[in-house]
């Protein structure tokens, strides 16, 4: 555990000092360092060190004011900075790749490699863009009804037609919602095509929180980016098949 900025941050670590290469792996929204231990284990057998935080809320690290991108890149970089680490592997997952970026384009740490997992939503997407504002707009004269218990479902299924299902998870813990609005409403798009390192895009073909169409943006805009696809997987292939994970990020490294 390690004091940040007034936060106990919680995290999992692989170390051996015979290991002459370090991965920071950051879990996606709503899961936890616990989560990615298999794969951790599996990185650590093959001669890597492993760092693996909980950010604030996420489980064992607290959430004590709303948080956006600006903050949560500040708390990691302190992080990474009291742990005197760099020279590093970047690995994130899911909604985390925003932080990422605003750490890899910050320049403060020399990064060897960016893994972006299945990194989610392309915030100038056309189509869900349309969805967020639409049922927004619809939600403003409805919002008393909808706080209805009876009309509850219904609110519900808008929400996740939206990929708003962790919006919905988010409502009761404080500072958790307008934590996740605010960095879903910011659009880095333009972050991106800054990036100036090696980047290897891990992606599953039958993800439908983070499609295809993320991944060839990502491709088409980050100069050095190499997309490997990996077919019949989901969003959670780090728990269902850590070691297919494992052998296309060693094959393609």
């Amino acid at each position: 555990m390690q004091n940040i900025t007034n936060l106990e941050i919680k995290y999992k670590d692989f170390i051996d000092d015979n290991n002459s290469e370090t991965i920071v792996i950051l879990h996606g929204w709503w899961w936890k360092s616990d989560s990615w231990l298999e794969v951790a284990d599996l990185l650590f057998k093959s001669w890597f060190n492993v760092i693996i935080p909980d950010l604030p809320w996420f489980w064992e690290t607290k959430l004590e004011y709303v948080f956006d991108l600006d903050e949560y890149a500040k708390v990691i970089t302190n992080f990474l900075r009291t742990l005197k680490i760099d020279n590093f592997i970047l690995w994130w997952h899911s909604n985390w790749w925003a932080i990422a970026i605003k750490i890899v384009n910050s320049q403060i740490f020399n990064i060897k490699t960016l893994v972006l997992n299945n990194s989610a939503w392309i915030r100038n997407d056309n189509k869900r863009n349309i969805k967020k504002i639409f049922f927004s707009l619809l939600s403003k004269p409805f919002k008393i009804i909808f706080k209805l218990n009876v009309l509850k479902t219904i609110r519900r299924k808008i929400y996740y037609f939206i990929w708003w299902s962790d919006y919905i998870k988010s409502e009761e813990i404080p500072f958790l919602k307008e934590t996740y609005l605010k960095i879903i409403w910011e659009d880095i798009s333009e972050l991106i095509k800054k990036i100036d390192i090696d980047t290897l895009l891990l992606w599953w073909k039958n993800d439908t929180f983070t499609p295809l169409s993320d991944a060839y943006f990502m491709r088409n805009n980050i100069r050095k980016s190499k997309l490997i696809i990996i077919w019949n997987e989901w969003h959670s292939i780090h728990l269902k098949n850590p070691k297919l994970l494992i052998n296309n990020f060693l094959e393609n490294i």
